[in-house]
């Protein structure tokens, strides 16, 4: 395996507008499975349950940003949003969007000696990855 040398920077795009400056984005996907078992045997099929996608980011609360998500938490619009390479080629997708999605909640940590941060807690209805 060649040396691993990781330089892509990632971006999030709300709409065409960057979300800077932003500490992390943590998206989730789960496809929950159940098996189905019988008196007579395990394992005998599976049901398949309806896919969830969630993502979380945490946003520096200087800049335009965090009062353009807050607005949009506060009216329940809905939004898109994207991930996508920056810079550098080492990520395994282009870009994944996050299309239809809600803000859930929405929280903010005050410190003495630092710049506030509000973290938004976002489920989304559609998603579409894109590879190289």
């Amino acid at each position: 395996m060649p040396e691993v040398k990781w330089d892509t920077r990632l971006t999030v795009m709300l709409d065409t507008t960057p979300v800077t400056p932003i500490d992390s984005f943590n998206p989730t996907f789960n496809s929950p499975v159940v098996p189905l078992h019988s008196l007579e045997a395990d394992n005998v099929a599976h049901v398949v349950q309806p896919k969830a996608f969630t993502f979380s980011m945490a946003v520096k609360a200087i800049g335009p940003a965090v009062a353009k998500l807050t607005d949009i938490a506060l009216t329940h619009k809905s939004f898109n949003i994207g991930l996508q390479e920056a810079s550098g080629s080492d990520w395994t997708f282009q870009q994944i969007l996050f299309n239809d999605c809600y803000i859930t909640s929405a929280a903010s940590t005050i410190l003495v000696d630092g710049v506030p941060t509000t973290t938004f807690n976002c489920v989304c209805l559609q998603v579409t990855p894109t590879s190289a």
